[in-house]
C-alpha cells in the first residue's frame, strides 16, 4: 500500500510552512515520512498544483483548482494509486512507524472503504485508509462545493482512541496546527 503525505496546506494557523518546519532535530515532513517508509511499500507527497516538489520525496500535484482543502489531496492519491492506500498529513510529527503499521495492517484486512482513527475526541481524516471506490463520492462533493471529510464516513471503520491508547504510548496522532499545539509536541518528542 502506498501513503501518500499532504504537504500542501497552508499553515495559516502556524504562520509558516509545516512540512519544512524543524522539529526535534529534522523536520515535520522527514519526520512523517520517516515514520511511513517503514509501514508503506512507497511514499509520495501531493502538493498543491503551484506548490514545490517535497525534499526528498517523490512528488505528485494535485490538479489546478481555486479553493483550498485537503480533500483535493486525497482526490489526487487515491486517482494516483488506483487501489487502497493511505493518506497522512504532516501535521503528526510525532507519528510513529509502529502506529502506521498498525493502521495499514488494519486497513488492508477491513471492507470498509475507508479507515479512521479516532485522538483527543476527534477523528484523524488525514492519517487514514481510503479505497478508489470513494474516488466517486469526493469529486461529487467537490462538484458540489462540500470540501469536508468527514461526510466520507458513513461506512468507515473507525478505531476508537481508547484501543489506541492501549496499544500506543505518548501522543502518537497529536495533530500539531499552531505554535501552542508545537510547543506541546515538543514536550512528548
Amino acid at each position: 500500500m502506498n501513503c501518500y503525505l499532504l504537504v500542501g496546506g497552508s499553515s495559516s494557523r502556524m504562520g509558516q510552512s509545516k512540512a519544512d518546519m524543524e522539529f526535534a532535530g529534522s523536520t515535520f515532513l522527514s519526520r512523517v515520512a520517516d515514520a511511513a517508509r517503514g509501514a508503506f511499500e512507497k511514499i509520495v507527497a501531493v502538493q498543491r498544483f503551484a506548490g514545490q516538489p517535497a525534499g526528498g520525496v517523490e512528488t505528485i500535484f494535485e490538479t489546478p483548482h481555486p479553493a483550498q482543502a485537503p480533500i483535493f489531496g486525497v482526490e489526487r492519491a487515491l486517482e494516483h494509486a488506483r487501489r487502497k492506500c493511505f493518506v497522512l498529513a504532516v501535521d503528526y510529527p510525532l507519528i510513529t512507524t509502529e502506529m502506521l503499521r498498525f493502521l495499514a495492517e488494519r486497513f488492508t484486512a477491513s471492507q470498509a472503504p475507508m479507515l479512521a482513527p479516532r485522538w483527543s475526541g476527534k477523528l484523524q481524516m488525514l492519517c487514514g485508509g481510503y479505497d478508489p471506490s470513494l474516488l466517486p463520492i469526493i469529486e461529487e462533493r467537490i462538484a458540489a462545493g462540500r470540501f469536508e471529510l468527514r461526510g466520507l464516513t458513513a461506512d468507515a471503520e473507525i478505531i476508537e482512541e481508547e484501543e489506541l491508547r492501549a496499544r500506543f504510548p505518548g501522543e502518537p496522532l497529536m495533530n500539531v496546527n499552531t505554535p501552542e499545539e508545537l510547543a506541546i509536541a515538543a514536550r512528548w518528542s
